[in-house]
């Protein structure tokens, strides 16, 4: 099993991602977080956020506005690293107070936050993301992509098995994503079991 080390970056400290500072945030990403596939939207922006909450409970050893930062911003890293669109978002953080100092650790943060997360503040983002991906909702969302992608349900038996694989980077990530990933794993050898009970000599060689 792959597991994370957090590294401690130099702490950068301010308290200005305030209510009001994370409601005009929130409104920035908005449009952002509108998926091409018609499936990604600001829901599931809040919904990191809220599970990075979760994951990160009392620990008094990360950085709150950090932590909000690489929630919010998280699947928005190709956007951000277009020509313009870097510089536009550093302009509209700074005018919410955010210092320089932050934001770069913000753009640090989402360039490795789905293979390499060192900070804490990244870990706890990393498995939000992850834990999106397990469960009842993460079969609903291989359903679909199987729909989309015209698989057969063996190969989407696969690819829940797949997503049931992903590491997790902290304890609190992994107690959360352990129920999920069983249900995950039942519903899959259930699916593969049934679909290869009828599915004549072909499909039981697969």
């Amino acid at each position: 099993m792959q597991v994370f080390r957090p590294r401690r970056e130099r702490r950068v400290t301010i308290a200005c991602v305030d209510r009001n500072a994370r409601e005009r945030i929130a409104e920035y990403v908005k449009p952002l977080a509108v998926g091409l596939d018609g499936v990604t939207y600001y829901g599931n922006v809040e919904r990191v956020v809220a599970a990075s909450g979760k994951i990160a409970g009392r620990r008094e050893d990360l950085d709150r506005d950090l932590l909000y930062l690489l929630a919010v911003f998280s699947g928005q890293e190709k956007w951000v690293s277009r020509f313009g669109h870097k510089s536009r978002t550093e302009i509209f953080l700074a005018s919410v107070g955010v210092e320089a100092r932050k934001v770069g650790a913000l753009w640090r943060g989402l360039a490795r936050l789905e293979k390499e997360p060192r900070t804490l503040e990244e870990q706890v983002v990393h498995d939000a993301i992850y834990l999106e991906e397990l469960g009842a909702y993460g079969i609903a969302r291989r359903l679909l992509e199987g729909y989309r992608e015209q698989l057969d349900f063996a190969e989407i038996a696969d690819a829940i098995d797949e997503a049931a694989a992903a590491p997790l980077a902290t304890p609190a990530g992994r107690t959360l994503a352990e129920p999920r990933i069983a249900a995950m794993r039942e519903f899959s050898r259930r699916l593969r079991a049934e679909y290869r009970e009828f599915a004549g000599e072909s499909g039981k060689a697969e």
